[in-house]
């Protein structure tokens, strides 16, 4: 990687800090819109053939998403006018920069033709300013129920997506699919950035092992993605789900359930091909890598251990309450 693309590749990343910094809208989309920019370059990296395709495709589909959410983002933000479809709108603008339902379709095409480094840029950094947008949406009542049924339909077509898959590329992006849907639920329960960031380590980990070629970090780093005990991302999930359980909202709690339980099989499936068929180069990766989760059991367990433990005590409490109501009715 020469000195240019490094530039670049410090663009994508300050890219989401001059979004999440600024209490402006307009810079944090033209924040936003630096990442995107940036990242062309870095597309180029790339010695597919059809890498000029996927870049026009890339290209032309986020222009059509910022069209959309600067149209609607001055009619939403200055409160010009208060339209439902305005708030379809900048949702619909979000999903296709996130790759989420119903703005997934291009994901795992793009994904299984770019470099690796520009799949790490794709499905991570770049996602975290339309994350904070979306967060803003969930003042309303209407949007909330409508960002968390868009959370778990990305969560299952992704799942679903990643069973049909043969090539780890479009694996990884059928896989990001489904992270956001999670990283949507997390929105509308107050708990994104935590998983955001659980998530980002853990591509970052897993893309380093593919260049590096150590097969057995990325085998590691599969089964954290996939929610796995005792990996970080297991208990990432497990939060989220004790949110929707917490807001008696069951149909979520089940649906991410199912959702985890069907991607595991794609995850088992290429975790077995590389864990078993490659020969193992390299022990350092794997060495921090298990040392971060280690350390990130640890933190969760020690700062959240007595909020769940109440939150458990209270449910159990009411559940009890409703049990006994229901039998001693004559």
């Amino acid at each position: 990687m020469n000195s240019s693309n490094l530039l670049f590749f410090f663009i994508c990343f300050i890219s989401p800090v001059i979004s999440l910094s600024s209490s402006d809208w307009i810079i944090s989309w033209i924040g936003m819109e630096i990442g995107m920019i940036g990242l062309f370059p870095l597309l180029m990296m790339n010695y597919f053939s059809s890498s000029k395709e996927s870049m026009m495709k890339y290209f032309l589909i986020q222009s059509l998403a910022s069209m959309m959410m600067f149209v609607s983002g001055i009619i939403f933000f200055n409160n010009l006018e208060q339209m439902n479809m305005i708030n379809y709108l900048f949702l619909m603008s979000l999903s296709l920069k996130l790759g989420i339902f119903p703005g997934h379709f291009w994901v795992p095409s793009l994904v299984n033709s770019l470099s690796w480094v520009s799949n790490m840029m794709l499905l991570g950094p770049l996602k975290i300013a339309p994350m904070g947008f979306l967060s803003m949406l969930i003042l309303s009542n209407d949007m909330l129920y409508l960002i968390m049924l868009l959370g778990i339909f990305s969560a299952i077509i992704g799942s679903v997506l990643g069973n049909n898959q043969t090539s780890i590329r479009s694996m990884i992006g059928s896989s990001s699919i489904s992270h956001s849907g999670w990283m949507c639920v997390g929105v509308c329960f107050g708990y994104i950035w935590g998983y955001m960031l659980g998530y980002l380590i853990i591509l970052m980990f897993m893309f380093l092992s593919l260049f590096m070629v150590d097969y057995l970090s990325f085998s590691m780093m599969l089964l954290s993605l996939s929610g796995l005990p005792p990996f970080i991302m297991f208990l990432m999930k497990m939060k989220i789900l004790l949110y929707s359980l917490f807001s008696l909202e069951y149909i979520i709690f089940f649906t991410l359930i199912l959702s985890s339980v069907i991607s595991l099989n794609f995850y088992l499936k290429f975790f077995y091909s590389y864990f078993l068929t490659n020969k193992w180069n390299s022990k350092f990766l794997l060495s921090i890598f298990c040392f971060l989760n280690l350390l990130g059991i640890a933190f969760v367990c020690f700062f959240e251990s007595k909020f769940f433990c109440n939150k458990l005590l209270i449910y159990f409490y009411q559940f009890s309450d409703l049990a006994l109501t229901f039998f001693n009715k004559p």
